[in-house]
This record gives C-alpha cells, sequence and structure tokens, in this order.
C-alpha cells in the first residue's frame, strides 16, 4: 500500500519500497510531522525527545495511518526523520513495545501490532511496578554475593583467569568505541562468569549462573538504550579488574559493591522514564476513526497527517 499524504507507509511491501520511501522522506523532511518541539506536553510542559517521539507515532497509529502489521521505519532512519538521537528514538520504541501497540522482532525490525490493546489490557503500571519489583529483588541478591566473588577471584586467580577478565573487558571497551552493543552484550556476561570461575567455589558459580540468566534480558536492554550503562559498565569492570590483578581482595569486593549499586541506579531510573512516558501517552483505539461530517452533511476529508494538539492529549 502506498504512502499516505505526509504520513508513514500503510504497509512496507518489500523492503527496497521501505528504502525507496526512507530516501524520499529525507529528501523531503518538512513533509513529516514528526519534527520534534511542536508539542507541549502535559500541563503545559514539553516533552522529553523520547516521549515526543513516541506520541507522534502513536499518533499516526491512532489515526490508522500506521496499521496493523506494518513496519515502522529503522531506528537510524526515524532518527534523522526526527532530527534526534538514536538513543532517543530506542527509548520512545521501548514505550510503545511496553505498551503492547509494536513489537519488536528479532533482526526484522519494529511493526505494529496485529491486535493492538484495548480497555480489558491490564494497566501497564502494574507491569512496571511488578519489574520494579523483581529488579530490586535480583539487584539485592547479587550485592549479596558478587562482591564475595570478586573477593576470592582476587585471592584465588590464576595468570589465565587474569587473562580472560582482560581479554573480557577489553573487548567490553572495544565494543564500546565501535558501539558494538552485541558485544558489548557478551563481554558483560563472561567478564563476571570469569570472575566467578576465578573464584574456585562451585555453589558459587551455580548462584551466578542462575541469576545471570534472570539478568540477562535487563542486560541487553539496559546497554541498548542506556548511554549512561554502556560507558559506565567498562569503567566499573576496570576498577574491579585492577582490584583482582592486584590481589586486593577488599577493594575488589568493594569496587563489585558499587558497580551493582550502579547497575541498579541506571535501571531503576530507565523504568521511572518509561513510566513517565507512558503516563502521556493516550489511549489506543482498536477500531479505525470515522469520517466526520461538514455543516452541510457531506463527508470531510480526512484530516492532514499532523498532530492532532487536542484529542492526542485525551
Amino acid at each position: 500500500m502506498a504512502s499516505t499524504g505526509s504520513g508513514l507507509p500503510a504497509r512496507a511491501a518489500s523492503s527496497s519500497g521501505a528504502r525507496r520511501t526512507a530516501r524520499a522522506r529525507q529528501n523531503h523532511k518538512e513533509d513529516w510531522p514528526g519534527a520534534i518541539g511542536r508539542e507541549p506536553g502535559i500541563r503545559g510542559q514539553r516533552l522529553k525527545v523520547n516521549e515526543e517521539i513516541a506520541r507522534q507515532l502513536l499518533s499516526q497509529i491512532r489515526r490508522h495511518e500506521l496499521r496493523p502489521g506494518d513496519q515502522l521505519p529503522s531506528e537510524r532512519q526515524l532518527a534523522g526523520l526526527f532530527g534526534a538521537s538514536r538513543g532517543s528514538v530506542r527509548e520512545a520504541l521501548r514505550v510503545l513495545e511496553l505498551s503492547g501497540v509494536i513489537v519488536s522482532r528479532q533482526g526484522g525490525g519494529n511493526f505494529v501490532t496485529d491486535t493492538l490493546p484495548g480497555a480489558s489490557t491490564q494497566p501497564l503500571s502494574q507491569f512496571l511496578e511488578r519489574q520494579r519489583e523483581h529488579l530490586l529483588d535480583v539487584s539485592e541478591a547479587r550485592q549479596m554475593f558478587e562482591p564475595r566473588i570478586a573477593f576470592l577471584a582476587a585471592e584465588r586467580a590464576m595468570p589465565e583467569d587474569i587473562d580472560a577478565l582482560r581479554r573480557a573487558l577489553e573487548e567490553q571497551e572495544r565494543g564500546l568505541r565501535d558501539d558494538d552493543v552485541v558485544a558489548m552484550v557478551n563481554a558483560d556476561r563472561q567478564f563476571h562468569q570469569t570472575l566467578a570461575e576465578a573464584a574456585r567455589n562451585q555453589t558459587f558459580i551455580m548462584l551466578h549462573n542462575y541469576l545471570s540468566d534472570l539478568v540477562s534480558g535487563d542486560r541487553r536492554e539496559a546497554i541498548e538504550n542506556s548511554s549512561l550503562r554502556r560507558t559506565q559498565s567498562p569503567i566499573d569492570h576496570r576498577a574491579i579488574f585492577d582490584a583482582v590483578a592486584a590481589g586486593d581482595a577488599a577493594a575488589a569486593s568493594a569496587a563489585m559493591l558499587q558497580h551493582l549499586k550502579n547497575v541498579e541506579s541506571i535501571l531503576l531510573d530507565a523504568l521511572h522514564r518509561y513510566q513517565g512516558a507512558l503516563a502521556g501517552l493516550p489511549r489506543v483505539s482498536a477500531e479505525p476513526p470515522q469520517p466526520s461530517e461538514s455543516a452541510d452533511g457531506t463527508a470531510s476529508p480526512r484530516r492532514p497527517p499532523l498532530l492532532d494538539h487536542a484529542s492526542d492529549r485525551s
């Protein structure tokens, strides 16, 4: 289905068609309704960039200019169209995904869900609160025993353990320089795994593996969506590594505890941002909008795909 007006393409019939549409939009940015900075937020406050992106994309979905099953442009294309960073776009897409409005497919992009959430959907605030409780539970458990793992690793690590830790840390730092999220996620996990093995305690290794599986999704999401998480983690790991390599058990334990507190703070802050952004999103109707009638009884033409400054706040 062809693009309509200045809205997003109604359906991505092929990847080449999507690319042509994206190139056309980049050549005509003035036609794109998503230029940042046009709409004030709740109670007259200006929305944050990620909130405004989410709100404007949702506006397209509410007006059924984006229909169930339609593919959104890539993060890079959206960043160019909105004149925003890819980090802001990622956060906006995550908010819409948590809302049940879009679905992310591994390696396939983001799509409007086939069935839009209705009034019977469980309030997302409850889901986020459960996420918060889960995060705090896991963080508390990690803070109880991972500093001890670092303590024992500093006392028991063999030269090959130090080399493996160094390689994991250097790979994480390379991933940061190259903006390689996959490399950073894998190196992050490998660093903690190697540290657990260096402690030479099979029970700690089993506990670590279990909790590492629990936090794998949170780890990837945080590294993808938080520039602070991407930059802070290698700094924390460097402090842990230096203490372990020096055989300073107390310093290794303290560095690990600080690292886990930093991770908890960053993840909680992300949840709070999601809650704030979601609070400002209007409800999505699963029914297509009906054309309104003009004074003479004839159906008025569809409103141009610009932000609905009044009804979008309902």
